[in-house]
Parts: structure tokens; sequence; C-alpha cells
């Protein structure tokens, strides 16, 4: 199993449904699209950051439990900057006060737990990923693709105040999220480079494969994992 992780507007669906089509699997997607919260988040953060992160919460942990059902598959966000990035930012911003926080915490422990007991139960199960992408670049560039996407409620030119909260998220990514997740030994970390490698060229796209399939075999023994 292979994870993406990385700011908003690195580009992690983009790369991941590459990587999955490559390793002949399926890209599990954030469900960006019909969440009732999100664009309701950035219009009232202080009302709906709790909800939104709740909502996300739930679909990845869903979505978790059928990925580890098979030996290949790829996800567009692990389930660990949920708490590590997401939640902690809105914490410390004063979006989310801390009886929510605590609360979130506590679901977050309890659903971690769940997962850790059906790992026991069920041997085909994987305890981490083989394999975390984290996607990221420049701080423009990750704007740039945010203005080029065009989703309306992510945009700084009707929200000003936007600017300051992509710029701490992109920060946490940055200084604090990776290396917390290098300090647990979660998994193996392979860096795609959005301001070294464009998806649009094939021979970058040639490369980060590449380099992905060493990483795989040199800390795993195995570049295409088999069926069970």
């Amino acid at each position: 199993m292979i994870t993406m992780a990385g700011t908003i507007g690195a580009g992690k669906t983009a790369w991941g449904a590459v990587i999955a089509e490559h390793f002949g699997t399926e890209l599990l997607i954030e469900k960006v699209d019909g969440n009732p919260f999100l664009p309701k988040f950035y219009e009232f953060p202080e009302r709906y950051s709790f909800h939104l992160q709740v909502y996300f919460l739930n679909h990845r942990f869903k979505a978790l439990k059928e990925a580890l059902k098979h030996p290949n598959t790829v996800l567009d966000r692990s389930i660990y900057e949920d708490a590590m990035v997401f939640a902690k930012l809105q914490y410390d911003n004063g979006s989310m006060d801390e009886a929510e926080y605590g609360t979130y915490l506590d679901l977050h422990d309890n659903m971690m737990q769940e997962l850790h007991d059906l790992y026991e139960q069920q041997i085909m199960f994987k305890k981490s990923p083989d394999l975390l992408v984290f996607v990221h670049g420049s701080f423009d560039e990750a704007m740039r693709r945010i203005r080029k996407r065009g989703r309306p409620y992510e945009q700084v030119e009707r929200d000003p105040g936007l600017h300051v909260y992509y710029r701490d998220l992109y920060d946490t990514y940055e200084n604090e999220f990776i290396k917390d997740y290098r300090k647990q030994e979660i998994s193996p970390v392979y860096h795609l480079d959005i301001d070294k490698y464009e998806i649009s060229n094939s021979a970058d796209v040639e490369t980060v494969l590449h380099e992905i399939e060493d990483i795989l075999g040199e800390e795993r023994g195995f570049v295409f994992p088999e069926e069970n």
C-alpha cells in the first residue's frame, strides 16, 4: 500500500493516479465533491472545523479498512495527516476549541486502535503503508495550483485570510509533519518535488516511478506485491 501526503494544492491526486496506474491498482480518493462541510468550513472555520475533521476522519477510516484488504492500493491522503496536521492546526489557530480537539483526538485514537485490532485478527492486513509519497515543493507553486484548479471556496481572491491558512498548513507539513512521521518510523518516505518534476513531462514521470520502485525494493524487498 502506498499513501500520498502533502499540503493543499501539491498535486497528490494527480500523482497518485499516475502511481496507481503504474502499479495496476486503484487510487482511493479523498472525498471533496459532495462533502457538505468543506465549503461551509471555508466560510465559517470556527463553526465547521470540528465537523469537517470528523467527516474526513470517518471517510479516511473507511477507505483505509477497504485498502488494507488488498496488497496493492494507493490512497491520495494518509490518515496520519488528520491528527498530525489538520486537527492540530485548527486547534492552534483557534478554529477548534479544547473540548472539540480533545473529542477529535479521542475518536482518532479509538479508530486507530480498531485498525490495530483488525491487524491482529487478520494477518493479511498491513500494519503500515509500504511507502509514503510526500508531494511537496515551493509555497508559490502550491498556490499556483490552487488557483489553477479553480474551486471557488479555495481562492485567496475571495478570502485573503486564506493565504495565512495555506501558509500555516504548508509550514506544518514542511517543518513538523514529515519530521514527526519519520521519527515514528511508520514507513519509508519518498520526496516528490513538484518544482523539479512535472507530471505532464513523460521523462519526469518515468524518473519518479523508477525512484519509487527503487525505494520499495530497498526498504520493503519488493516492487510489485503479489496477490494473496
